[in-house]
């Protein structure tokens, strides 16, 4: 049975001297955790993500804990908000569980849920049996207290509390300190399988498992346990990691995996294919230099060089072509993008994912609907050249890195409007006009050499060493063949065109009134902000294929006719 501290059934309601109101429960051997979290009234808020989070208490103190309390009560706070989670500590106003409860002074509304486990022998609030204890933290919601009078005595209860609170859904343990009484809470984290995320610089268990330190019950956790070390001082990386794995969106998951995937292969694919044309490009400059040096200094040295630059230059081209890293990175590009679009409508809930628009209005069907969608984007993809490489799955940190605002988005949790635009537009603004300004730098640097080569031929001329103007010529004609087929000035202009619209659908939003900032609201802005994107993208697609199938004609016929090439279209995808 469950120890009733009042009559009447029902259990105590703690008023603490700050004014917060806490229902507090005191178990007896044999108790459940259901049941104690029934009597608390939680019963009918079990089956949501929970974070455990553990660590030090008294011991601690100085940086450590100034470590801990920049990260862990802002962190906490933002993935429980960001997942509908609940947070269970240790309850005491020490150490860690005092830094949840400033964390939910702060933002009680994205704390719903603090539940404390503490021994009943070790402990004290106001109206309680004795005043000889440790207080319990005055800004917890709910406390749970165990039939114990030993620290640790807690831990079984403590588990027992997260598991029944989540019942299937995700749970993550946080860790920060701590010493014999937290190892063994993460012990029980690692036999779970729960992931186990490790505030490094907070001194005690934290350290020790990070650092794998030479102790029996530490190698067993670092053994058995899903270890997520976390040497950052950013709560948003912290609290984006956390979110990501208490949401349980497999399919979601799925798609960032997948756009991971394509968006790795085609930055290494369009490297390897800007290696190339700049190998090409250089080496017939480079032809052309020794050409003229072997007319004029009649060497027989120079003239197998000679011979054979036009030779490796065939092979380069030959071997670009065959790679088809351009077409490749071109395509994967395109299809990781289409990938992010559905993502963004997904988690706004617009287009096809609103609830209108379910099948029989049925809202559990949105992750097949996007799966769907998932699958009908690969099945086009592997009717491509893109299939005709590696495609090895991304393995890396999930969601991948962003730009921008998007770098603390955990990639999972539900957009508001705000949120769209902080994320996927103004992200995508600031992407636009800072390539922009770099596309610019790029078409100085490369009209200035051209310029410079010219003004060197005419020297040259002047000077009487009319056999180098060849030199000149080709350098300054390479600078423009590479310049005009960089396709800076399309670029530059489609990327304003893109950015102008953005803009507007910006305003257009923020001058509508709170009333008209609706659902249909959102529909038109998210529907309006990935028509923009999806036909720039698909408009960048079309132009990069023609670009390189005219690039790999000229080359070839080029290699035929034993003349190095000059062009090379690299033009990158718009979007970020």
């Amino acid at each position: 049975m469950t120890h009733r501290v009042e009559g009447n059934g029902r259990p105590l309601n703690v008023s603490f001297d700050n004014g917060n109101r806490a229902a507090l429960v005191a178990a007896r051997s044999g108790d459940d955790a259901r049941g104690l979290l029934g009597a608390l009234g939680l019963g009918a808020k079990a089956g949501r993500p929970v974070i455990l989070v553990c660590g030090g208490a008294d011991e601690l103190q100085g940086e450590q804990r100034e470590r801990a309390a920049g990260l862990l009560g802002p962190a906490v706070a933002s993935a429980a908000a960001r997942a509908d989670a609940a947070v269970v500590d240790g309850g005491t106003a020490s150490g860690v569980m005092a830094l949840m409860g400033a964390a939910r002074s702060e933002r009680p509304s994205a704390l719903p849920i603090l539940v404390g486990v503490s021994p009943a022998g070790k402990v004290t609030y106001p109206g309680s049996p004795t005043a000889d204890g440790t207080a319990l933290e005055p800004h917890h919601t709910h406390f749970v207290l165990a039939d114990s009078t030993e620290w640790g005595g807690e831990t079984p209860l403590l588990i027992a509390v997260a598991e029944a609170l989540a019942v299937d859904a995700p749970v993550v343990m946080v860790l920060a300190g701590g010493g014999s009484v937290a190892r063994a809470e993460a012990l029980e984290a690692a036999i779970r399988g729960w992931p186990l995320f490790v505030i490094e610089g907070t001194g005690g268990a934290a350290d020790d498992i990070a650092q794998s330190r030479a102790d029996a019950s530490v190698r067993q956790i670092v053994a058995r346990g899903d270890i997520r070390g976390f040497k950052g001082d950013e709560p948003g990386q912290l609290s984006r990691q956390l979110a990501w794995e208490l949401q349980d969106e497999p399919i979601l998951k799925d798609a960032w995996r997948t756009f991971a995937t394509y968006d790795r292969h085609a930055g290494e694919l369009r490297k390897t294919f800007e290696r190339f044309q700049t190998s090409i490009l250089g080496l017939g400059v480079v032809a052309t230099f020794l050409a003229l040096l072997e007319n004029a200094i009649n060497s027989a040295a120079l003239h197998w060089i000679v011979v054979a630059a036009p030779i490796l230059i065939s092979v380069l081209i030959a071997l670009a072509n065959r790679r088809a890293a351009g077409k490749r990175w071109v395509l994967l590009r395109g299809a990781g993008e289409s990938v992010k679009g559905e993502i963004y409508r997904y988690r706004t809930r617009t287009g096809i994912y609103g609830d209108a628009r379910m099948p029989d209005h049925d809202l559990a069907a949105r992750p097949h609907v996007l799966a769907e969608k998932l699958g009908a984007i690969e099945a086009n993809l592997m009717q491509t050249e893109a299939s005709s490489g590696t495609l090895a799955p991304y393995d890396g940190a999930l969601p991948p890195a962003m730009y921008g605002s998007a770098r603390n988005d955990d990639g999972l949790s539900r957009l508001d409007a705000a949120r769209y635009l902080e994320i996927r537009i103004g992200d995508q603004l600031r992407y636009y006009h800072g390539r922009i300004a770099q596309l610019d730098r790029g078409r100085s640097v490369f009209q200035l050499v051209a310029v410079a080569a010219g003004g060197a031929g005419a020297i040259v001329a002047a000077a009487g060493a009319e056999i180098w103007i060849g030199l000149t010529t080709a350098i300054s004609g390479a600078a423009l063949s590479y310049l005009a087929h960089l396709q800076v000035d399309n670029t530059v202009v489609a990327y304003n065109q893109s950015a102008s619209k953005l803009a507007r659908l910006q305003r257009e939003w923020t001058a509508l009134t709170p009333q008209e900032q609706d659902g249909a609201a959102l529909e038109t802005l998210v529907t309006g902000g990935e028509a923009v994107l999806s036909t720039e993208l698909g408009g960048w697609v079309q132009q990069m294929n023609e670009a390189i199938d005219k690039l790999q004609a000229e080359q070839a016929e080029a290699a035929r006719q034993g003349e190095p090439d000059e062009k090379a279209p690299t033009r990158e995808v718009t979007t970020s």
